[in-house]
Order: C-alpha cells, then structure tokens, then sequence
C-alpha cells in the first residue's frame, strides 16, 4: 500500500460521516432508542447489533442511528490489515466523561462504544462502495465494568450477528499500488478480549483519549476538534481549550511530528496496550507508551527477556542506527504467527509504517555495548 492509504480511508467514510449527524431515526427503519440493550456481563449481549440502536449500514456506510450516537476517530489509530473503520460513542443522557489526559477517558456506567472495520474492494477508486465486515461493541456495565462483543456482518451487509467464539475471514482487495492483498483476517472471540483491553487485570477501552481525540474531524454540520464538540455536546466535562490539551503525533503526517515522534506514536497506538507496563506484555520490561521518558524502557538497547524464534539471532530489541538488527523491526515486519507483532490484530505487514520505524532506528544516535 502506499501512503495514500490513509487519506483513501477518510474518503472512503465520508459518506458515513455525512450520514452520521444528519437524523436522529434508526438506519434504514423507524427511529429507535440508543442504549445498553440490558448488557450486564458477557454473557448477556443481543443477538444482533440491532439491538442497541447505534449504527447501521446505509448506502455502504456505517451510519450512526441517533444524534446523540457521536462519531470520532483518532489522530493514530490502530492498524489492522488497511481495514477501514468507523468509530462511535454514546453517553446516557446527562451523563459525561471527566477530562483527563491519561490514556483512556473514565467514561460512566452506560457508555457504548462502538467500532466497525471494512474494505473496499479496490482502494484505488475513491469512494468506493466499503463493505462492513463486523462492529465491535463495548458497554459499560454497573457490576461487570467493561466487557464487549463483536458482531459480524452478513454478506448483503443488512444484519450483523453475535459471535461469541469469534471467526476467521479470508478475502482480498486490490491495494493503492494495485496489488491484490489476501489477509486472514480475526474477528476476536470474547476470550481473546482482554488480550487486548485488560490492563493489570481491569478490563478498559482502548483510543479515546485526550491526546488521540484532540484533531479535526469533519461533521456534516463542518470539521470540528473533536475535544472541543464532546464539550459543546456534554459528553466531556472540564476540558481545557484544544490548544493547552496534548495531541498524540499522527503517525503518517510528517507535519504533527518528527520522525521518532511519530514512530512512538505508532508503537503507543499499536502495541502499548499489552506494553505499558501493566498489560500482557508487562513480564517483557518493553514500556512502548509515547509517555516513557526511558529509551532503555522502550527497547534501545535493551535485550529480550527470552530468546527464542520471534528474536532471531538478534540481541537487542532496537539497535541504534541498524534497524537490521533490532528484534522490534523483525516483529512488526513479519506476518509469521509466532513471531508478528501485534499477535491478533493484524495478518499483513503494515509496509509504510514499517518505514516509517525503519527511519527512526536508523537515525537513532549511539550504539549498543
């Protein structure tokens, strides 16, 4: 893919995001209630997404089924196989999160977050027809806290269906350099959720957060800072103005950052969920949070606590100035299940972000005893 990619995905939501604050009436039917659909654990969740009256598909886009359904993105998302994705939150009514800047927002009892993933057949044509995939749901519960659920779509895209045991999709599109991609591509079983989402065994929401949230997002009504709109619409309570909240770098702009600025960008959006420290990664000491201070703490010149496959005949996890020999390229460079990292969340190498932790490291100053 090149480094359009990015840029096509926007286009390609746009239409959602034009239907996303057009209406307050249910997607394709009668108007209906957003809600937590009666969620108090696992094992409670509806059959079909349906149920909790916060997207639908329309036209091919992911459509928000309320006004009080907001849509958001962030300025570095999580990568997963070039999906297209499209992000929702809904508060009760009265209800609003505290402003915070660490990594993920308190939101109250109630939330529903969702996110839906998608491709087009041929990411060469703007504003091609995406078909949705599934949507992932996440609810706040009173006794639970956090749990979630993923939802997959049927192939005309009018139902999408509970999977409690998850699924495995094979498919392809045509990427932007007109190459054909055949991902395998997971849709997590609940088992597999807090893979990813427990942190030091708290179940938690991954993205929204002050610094992934503070950018532009373009609303029907005109682009606006999402930090600022959460505000106006009383969703987020004691925010400061955009401008005195942090911004994470977007990692493929080259104007919100420097190159290692955006490349621990990239590593905090997509690996320090399992390394921050107190996730599933915590026994390694790699700390991948764009808030570490510690470069030994983010894996220069630092060795692996076991060696192994997944480290080759490498001894260091970033090698100042030779990306060759660092144990963090070889992982996000591989699509070898025992090796890849991230483990769940992608089956193809992300090429251009691969670049982009290639240059870093080779700019990296010093070297390893």
């Amino acid at each position: 893919m090149s480094s359009s990619t990015l840029g096509l995905a926007i286009v390609f939501s746009a239409a959602a995001i034009a239907a996303a604050c057009s209406g307050g009436s249910a997607a394709g039917g009668a108007p209906c209630s957003p809600g937590s659909a009666g969620v108090t654990d696992d094992t409670t969740f509806p059959k079909t997404v349906d149920a909790f009256c916060q997207v639908g598909i329309e036209s091919s886009a992911i459509v928000p089924k309320a006004d009080t359904v907001v849509p958001y993105d962030l300025n570095t998302p999580l990568f997963s196989d070039y999906a297209v994705k499209f992000r929702t939150v809904w508060l009760p009514p009265g209800a609003a999160a505290p402003y915070s800047t660490a990594d993920e927002l308190e939101f109250p009892v109630g939330t529903v977050v969702t996110k839906s993933f998608g491709w087009p057949a041929d990411f060469r044509k703007p504003n091609a027809p995406v078909h949705w995939v599934e949507t992932r749901v996440l609810v706040h519960t009173p006794k639970s806290g956090w749990t979630g659920a993923s939802y997959e779509w049927n192939e005309a895209n009018t139902v999408a269906t509970l999977v409690p045991g998850g699924d495995v999709l094979s498919f392809s599109f045509i990427d932007t350099n007109g190459g054909t991609e055949k991902p395998t591509y997971l849709i997590p079983s609940q088992a597999q959720c807090p893979k990813c989402h427990a942190s030091n065994g708290v179940f938690t929401t991954l993205g929204p957060s002050a610094a992934q949230l503070n950018r532009t997002y373009a609303y029907a009504q005109g682009s606006k800072n999402e930090i600022a709109e959460w505000s106006r619409l009383g969703i987020l309570s004691g925010a400061p103005a955009p401008d005195e909240a942090p911004a994470l770098p977007v990692w493929n702009d080259p104007t919100t950052g420097t190159t290692e600025q955006r490349a621990r960008a990239y590593l905090h959006a997509n690996c320090a969920y399992c390394h921050d420290g107190q996730g599933e990664a915590r026994n390694t000491g790699l700390v991948l949070l764009y808030s570490e201070t510690d470069p030994a703490k983010y894996g220069v010149c630092k060795s692996p606590v076991a060696a192994g496959k997944a480290a080759g005949d490498d001894a260091f996890d970033v090698v100042p100035g030779h990306p060759e020999s660092s144990i963090l390229i070889r992982r996000v460079t591989s699509t070898e299940p025992s090796v890849a990292m991230p483990e769940l969340e992608r089956s193809l190498e992300h090429v251009e972000a691969v670049t982009l932790l290639t240059e870093w490291v080779a700019g990296l100053p010093g070297s390893c005893p």
